[in-house]
């Protein structure tokens, strides 16, 4: 990402904190942004295509980001901080940016995506225009600043290994390194290569989330129940609808539902006087399968187009080594266009089981964990050829079977100084045992 990019990230809190009245400054303040970060994708080159493609779908969410600030939603009016004293349009300008730039993607202390509970705790206000989330909390024996510390470096040290030993397996399997599809060594590798890379993004992403969190709460800038995990707990993923809103979707939930049907806009600064309406939190009423299904559904459009804005970094830097390239915009976007369809096809089954008296338990909970598996593994393998192939073809071999997707692990160096094995070597020579 380079200074395109990082002035787009530094307008957009400044036009938000503007709070433009008109339309007509607001579509062009978002045009602005827009055309920085398209701008910017054109010269986006790490030297590593899997690096690149995150960074583009990045780009992509900062799109998204900039139409839900300037389009969809007034921020100053709409949102507040559970540390707010005053409404945000009441503060200098100044004040006004640093508070728009501090609106977590997460909503963790905001009035859009918040702990009940922890407010009331903090500042005794009504909580009637509280959402119900689902984030997970952090551990109660973690809270100290001492026990959250020690947990997150635990939680460094195993993931960051867990992260080299996909990195090495994708390093070492040479279906990453050909054209070849990931499907063609048999099912059960099919299935693991298909998921691979997506670990490899959740380990890396955890690593990263907690290296933060250590900083923040060692520098006292936050308080440890303000980093929870970043992603949901594994237990909850039982239907596909349970694995993308409480599992995987963690930091983009809003930013993947600004579009479609919505509640009405809140206005958490209002007085909230019997005459206006009851200080005493209403029970939020159920959306109906219809609306459910349509944000759903929305929200899916919302991931195909944050990853196909990596599909489109891939495809310039294609264009920069070949005159006739192939075009693969595009590769990304069958899997999450599959994904409403799976939903729809167990809410048919979970219907059916309810009305034949079928009751959620063990079994049903151990059958939903492998249809969720199976339906992953269906939907994931062509989009993972895809990416392996684009990567392929946007970066050049350096040498046979090994390109700038991959790099040498310092799982590999350690072992080979300690016990004199090529990690690498021995993998991929058992790969080819297995293929023989």
């Amino acid at each position: 990402m380079g200074v395109l990019f990082v002035a787009a990230q530094s307008l957009l809190p400044a036009f938000v904190a503007l709070n433009f009245e008109s339309s007509s400054w607001r579509i062009i303040a978002c045009g602005l942004i827009i055309a920085l970060i398209a701008a910017d994708m054109t010269t986006l080159d790490t030297g590593v295509g899997y690096f690149d493609y995150c960074l583009g779908g990045t780009m992509g969410v900062n799109v998204l980001d900039a139409i839900r600030f300037l389009l969809l939603t007034r921020p100053l009016e709409e949102y507040r901080h559970e540390s707010d004293k005053v409404p945000a349009y009441q503060l200098p300008f100044i004040q006004r940016y640093f508070w728009v730039a501090s609106i977590s993607p997460r909503g963790i202390g905001w009035s859009f995506k918040v702990n009940l509970h922890h407010v009331k705790a903090r500042l005794n206000i009504d909580c009637a225009w509280q959402a119900n989330h689902s984030i997970p909390v952090v551990e109660p024996h973690h809270r100290t600043r001492k026990a959250f510390i020690a947990s997150r470096l635990r939680r460094i040290f195993k993931h960051y290994f867990l992260f080299e030993a996909a990195l090495l397996y994708i390093r070492s399997n040479p279906a990453f390194t050909s054209m070849a599809s990931l499907a063609s060594q048999g099912y059960f590798l099919c299935c693991l290569n298909a998921l691979v890379m997506p670990f490899r993004f959740y380990f890396g992403v955890t690593c990263i989330q907690s290296a933060a969190a250590i900083s923040a709460v060692v520098a006292n800038i936050h308080e440890p129940e303000l980093w929870p995990a970043p992603f949901g707990h594994w237990g909850d993923a039982y239907t596909i609808r349970r694995f993308w809103g409480r599992t995987w979707h963690q930091n983009f939930r809003y930013t993947l539902t600004i579009f479609g049907p919505n509640t009405r806009k809140d206005r958490p600064w209002e007085d909230r006087s019997p005459s206006k309406g009851s200080s005493t939190q209403q029970p939020k009423q159920r959306d109906s399968w219809a609306t459910s299904y349509h944000k759903l559904c929305n929200a899916f459009l919302c991931s195909a187009f944050i990853h196909v804005c990596g599909d489109v970094v891939l495809q310039i830097r294609i264009r920069k080594r070949f005159t006739l390239s192939p075009n693969i915009i595009g590769f990304s976007l069958p899997f999450f266009l599959l994904q409403p369809i799976g939903v729809l096809i167990e809410d048919a089954a979970i219907g059916i089981g309810k009305r034949t008296g079928m009751k959620m338990g063990r079994w049903s909970k151990i059958l939903g964990y492998a249809w969720v598996l199976v339906w992953m593994c269906w939907t994931l393998h062509p989009w993972m050829d895809g990416l392996k192939d684009g990567i392929e073809a946007a970066y050049p071999t350096l040498e046979p079977g090994i390109t700038k997707f991959f790099r040498v692990t310092v799982t590999e160096r350690i072992v080979k100084k300690v016990f004199g094995i090529d990690l690498a070597s021995t993998i991929s020579s058992w790969f080819t045992a297995l293929q023989s």
